[in-house]
């Protein structure tokens, strides 16, 4: 018999250094993690930064591959709610802490462009 609560949950399964790592973003940003890491419907995305919906990916490997599939759902979640959207890139130690030159923020080229206008 299969429990299908487990099921969605160990296919959306964010690591113990992924959620040490969003939540520490979110209190470094002075921000808001949203409930469930976004699962949640109504509370899309994983902090919330007031002008800025931002995804939070976060590995402890060499290198992380980049879906435009992450960038396209993030950007259509804030434009949702009136945001910039954002992708935060982790590299962590297993424990959530960032490595040396190792966080990395991804917006829209129109939000960078607004912003070294």
């Amino acid at each position: 018999m299969t429990n299908p609560y487990l099921e969605r949950r160990a296919k959306h399964a964010i690591g113990k250094s992924g959620r040490a790592s969003e939540q520490r973003l979110a209190r470094q940003l002075k921000a808001k993690a949203r409930p469930a890491s976004g699962a949640m419907e109504g509370a899309k995305g994983d902090i919330d930064l007031g002008a800025v919906l931002m995804e939070a990916k976060s590995t402890t490997a060499l290198s992380m591959g980049l879906k435009l599939e992450w960038l396209a759902k993030i950007s259509r979640e804030a434009r949702q709610e009136g945001k910039s959207p954002a992708l935060m890139i982790s590299f962590v130690t297993p424990d959530g802490n960032p490595v040396v030159d190792g966080e990395w923020v991804a917006v829209p080229r129109h939000v960078w462009e607004d912003s070294v206008g």
